[in-house]
């Protein structure tokens, strides 16, 4: 007997039409001529999330507003568990079986659902209803919530990876070094962010006292989106690890690490906790604003020591990496436009991003939330900088999104990783292995 695993992997490949046997595809109800009236039949919806504690504190009262508004629609929540592949293989096969959640509200990236017909296609409802989703970034509506040209959600806030490039000004003044650009149409470079973390770096007896940068956050994505490098093609049918770009990504980033020791990546730095407990120590004197830490980076008495906003030193571009946690309304479901209405009512304002204090995704929304999120944080901070570069964060490596990128992660990114600092291979030499090892695994 296949198992649960064995027969939604075999659904998500047969796509549309397995899932069709099992009632999931077809055509909508409602008429996307004009929006219809909702909320005359009692029912529930399904709404799938992933809310932290102090959110789900709030959950109550958060939903006062729609159920004043519809009466007879009440919301379930759905808790999400685990990764993007259980959250994925949990709502495939509650699809299969006939029972799709009504609204889908934490993914990265839906292709996943969208492939095999489990959410969907968003574009005659928002053309009905004239959503404004012009103030989207439309690099993020392509990259999390498109399909062959189709779009099935929408980013309701950020996620991953780095969101901002930060400095301690005090850190700055102390070696007489002036403030990076804060102009995002010309950036500081590349080689001024290297020489600042050299100058930055203070040694004691052969021990680290301060290293210059933690980094710029994740090191697979965002040091790659500086330089123009991507591990596979667009198509998602080649590995191109083995790019000029790539090698010359990995070969400035590890000098920093390896050659200069002005990181707290480098062998032997000693320095504990994460970015922003190395920032509040003075451990580091560079640093970046992971999208999940927005409740960190706002409270004073959190991250301790003042910083200021600066956009990312430039190699060929200059980006912040941000994934965008999306919203969705499952296919077939028995009340599809009451579950449009409540994914609206989540995006309306930012309303779920505030529940969950991310920051949301739409330019208007983020530039209200920022005055509100900031209200504690010195001004010099230059949040604003943080609002510009929603419409300026560049698309995601593709393989970001492709089906087996937790395996690549665990049997290819990782160990290239552990090879180039370990200094057991040459970054060249490292990236054409990558590259064969991911052909290997996208050609399965």
């Amino acid at each position: 007997m296949p198992t649960r695993r064995q027969f939604v992997l075999a659904a998500a490949s047969l796509g549309p039409v397995a899932l069709a046997a099992c009632g999931v595809t077809g055509q909508q109800a409602g008429d996307t001529s004009a929006p219809p009236k909702i909320g005359t039949v009692a029912t529930t919806l399904v709404w799938q999330a992933q809310l932290a504690p102090n959110a789900l504190e709030q959950l109550p009262s958060f939903l006062t507003g729609w159920e004043q508004k519809y009466p007879k629609v009440k919301i379930e929540y759905l808790a999400g568990t685990g990764g993007d592949h259980d959250k994925i293989e949990k709502i495939l096969t509650m699809a299969a079986a006939g029972t799709p959640v009504d609204v889908i509200g934490k993914l990265t990236f839906m292709q996943p659902l969208a492939r095999p017909g489990a959410v969907r296609p968003l574009e005659p409802l928002i053309k009905r209803d004239k959503l404004d989703i012009a103030g989207y970034n439309a690099g993020w509506l392509k990259t999390f919530g498109t399909l062959d040209g189709k779009l099935y959600s929408l980013p309701w806030g950020l996620g991953g990876n780095s969101i901002a490039f930060i400095y301690s000004p005090a850190a700055l003044a102390e070696v007489g070094l002036k403030a990076p650009s804060a102009d995002w149409k010309n950036p500081w470079k590349w080689d001024e962010y290297r020489e600042y973390s050299r100058r930055l770096t203070k040694q004691q007896g052969g021990a680290m006292q301060r290293a210059g940068t933690s980094g710029l956050g994740n090191q697979f994505f965002v040091i790659p989106m500086q330089f123009g490098g991507r591990w596979i093609s667009d198509d998602m049918k080649s590995a191109t690890c083995d790019s000029p770009q790539m090698i010359e990504t990995y070969t400035r980033y590890t000098e920093m690490i390896l050659k200069d020791r002005s990181t707290s990546m480098t062998p032997g730095a000693g320095l504990t906790g994460d970015n922003v407990a190395q920032f509040s120590a003075g451990q580091v004197a560079l640093s970046y604003i992971g999208g999940w830490q927005m409740a960190k980076w706002t409270n004073p008495r959190e991250y301790q020591v003042d910083y200021t906003i600066a956009p990312f030193p430039k190699a060929t571009h200059s980006s912040p990496d941000m994934d965008t946690i999306q919203v969705a309304v499952g296919n077939n479901n028995k009340f599809p436009e009451e579950s449009w209405a409540f994914a609206k009512w989540l995006l309306e304002d930012g309303r779920y991003a505030n529940l969950e204090f991310r920051m949301p995704t739409h330019q208007k929304d983020a530039a209200v939330w920022a005055k509100t999120a900031f209200k504690e944080v010195p001004a010099t901070a230059k949040s604003e900088l943080l609002v510009e570069s929603l419409k300026l964060a560049r698309e995601q490596d593709p393989v970001r999104s492709h089906t087996k990128i937790a395996d690549i992660t665990k049997e290819v990114l990782n160990p290239f990783w552990t090879a180039v600092l370990s200094e057991k291979s040459n970054v060249k030499d490292a990236l054409s292995e990558a590259k064969r090892q991911i052909q290997g695994i996208l050609a399965t």
